[in-house]
C-alpha cells in the first residue's frame, strides 16, 4: 500500500512539472559571433527576444453527441446491432427447424410400424415404400437446410 501511494506521489509531482514546461517561454538571442541560441531561460548580459509558441490549431474539436458525425455514428451502429440481432433469430430458428428434421428422421430410421392418424381419428399405417419415401423426404431437406 505504501508502494501506491509513493508511485501515485511520484506521479502527481511528474505530471504537475510537466505542465509547468509545456507552459514556458521560448528565449533566443545572437551572440557576438553570430550565432543563434535558443533556451527556456532568459540570458542578462544579452538581448533577448522572448518567443511564443504557435497555437496548435490542428488539434480536432471535441465531438459533441449532436453533430452529425455522431449522429451517423450511432444509426450505424444501431443498424448494426439490429442486424445482428435478427441475424441470430435467424441461426436459431434454422437450429430448431433442423433438430426438428432431425427428430423426425430419427423416428423414421427406428423402423417399426408407424402410422398416421385420420381426421375421423383411425390410425392409417404406413406401407414399407411410404417409410422409405418419408427418409428419402426427410434427408433431402437435412442435406437442404442443416449446414
Amino acid at each position: 500500500m505504501k508502494k501506491l501511494k509513493l508511485i501515485s506521489t511520484i506521479l502527481l509531482v511528474a505530471s504537475s512539472t510537466v505542465s509547468f514546461n509545456l507552459s514556458a517561454e521560448i528565449y533566443t538571442w545572437t551572440d557576438k559571433d553570430g550565432k543563434v541560441h535558443f533556451s527556456d531561460k532568459p540570458i542578462n548580459d544579452e538581448k533577448v527576444t522572448t518567443i511564443k509558441p504557435k497555437e496548435n490549431n490542428n488539434i480536432s474539436n471535441s465531438v459533441s453527441n449532436n453533430s452529425q458525425w455522431q449522429q451517423d455514428y450511432n444509426k450505424s451502429k444501431q443498424a448494426k446491432a439490429e442486424q445482428q440481432q435478427k441475424d441470430a433469430k435467424q441461426v436459431q430458428k434454422n437450429k430448431n427447424y433442423c433438430n426438428q428434421l432431425k427428430s423426425e428422421l430419427a423416428v423414421y430410421e427406428q423402423g417399426g410400424r408407424l402410422y398416421l392418424m385420420s381426421p375421423d381419428g383411425e390410425r392409417i399405417y404406413q406401407s414399407e415404400q411410404q417409410l422409405t419415401a418419408q427418409k428419402k423426404k426427410f434427408t433431402k431437406l437435412i442435406k437442404k437446410s442443416c449446414r
